[in-house]
């Protein structure tokens, strides 16, 4: 069986939990992968200070429900029930601490929001439009990898999830993230006395230290490969 991780954020955590069991887990199990679902509510009272959605508390909860996991894709609603947050600004969070995951922004009233965009735009002053184009250029901006009708999440989710496109680099971390309390000890000074986990993260945040790891760790590696070859 093959294991998968996605994690959802969503104002309706019950009902998707039901539609993505129903129509994502439940298919893809009969063919041998396994997915688990990872979800964080918005409207979790303990992600509010004063009676507002908190956006450090809700980055803290997303942190605190993938610490230690891969997570093979991400989906999120636009629209949350927030008047502060809304799905964009969720996907600029997730990737100051995942930089690569594939991450998909949904919504039940995708033509309407689009609609709403593009008809102020057209109707409105130099001000307006101005506000109008950050908008836009902050979806795309997000490097999400579609914007979807609430309906057709399921069958684009299994699409990536039935993919075994994992790169060296996913490989790489999904091994890492499998010994999290492991204390880093040799050939990076740098990382030393850092969990495995906390190395990862370095990683996968794409940092100067992280970069220069994973540079260094493929010289050792060909270096290694090099004196084997002649030895034999």
């Amino acid at each position: 069986m093959i294991n998968k991780n996605c994690l959802l954020i969503d104002d309706e955590a019950s009902a998707q939990k039901r539609v993505f069991e129903r129509f994502v887990s439940t298919p893809l199990r009969a063919q041998g992968i396994n997915v688990d679902l990872l979800i964080v509510d918005p409207t979790d009272k303990d992600l509010h200070s004063e009676e507002k959605l908190d956006k450090e508390k809700l980055k803290q909860a997303i942190m605190r429900k993938i610490d230690g996991k891969k997570i093979d894709i991400v989906g999120c609603d636009y629209e949350l029930s927030s008047d502060v947050v809304n799905g964009v600004d969720v996907v600029q969070m997730i990737r100051s601490i995942r930089s690569k995951v594939k991450i998909f922004l949904y919504s039940g009233k995708l033509e309407k929001i689009l609609g709403d965009i593009l008809n102020s735009y057209k109707e409105a002053d130099a001000n307006s439009k101005a506000i109008c184009l950050e908008k836009i250029k902050k979806i795309y901006g997000s490097k999400i990898e579609d914007f979807l009708e609430r309906k057709d999440y399921p069958e684009r989710f299994i699409g990536v999830l039935k993919k075994n496109d994992d790169s060296i680099d996913d490989i790489f971390l999904k091994k890492i993230r499998e010994y999290n309390e492991y204390e880093f000890k040799s050939c990076f000074p740098q990382f030393e006395g850092k969990s495995l986990l906390e190395v990862a993260n370095e990683i996968e945040k794409e940092t100067h230290l992280g970069q220069k790891f994973v540079d260094e760790l493929i010289e050792q590696t060909i270096a290694y490969l090099i004196k084997t070859n002649e030895d034999e």
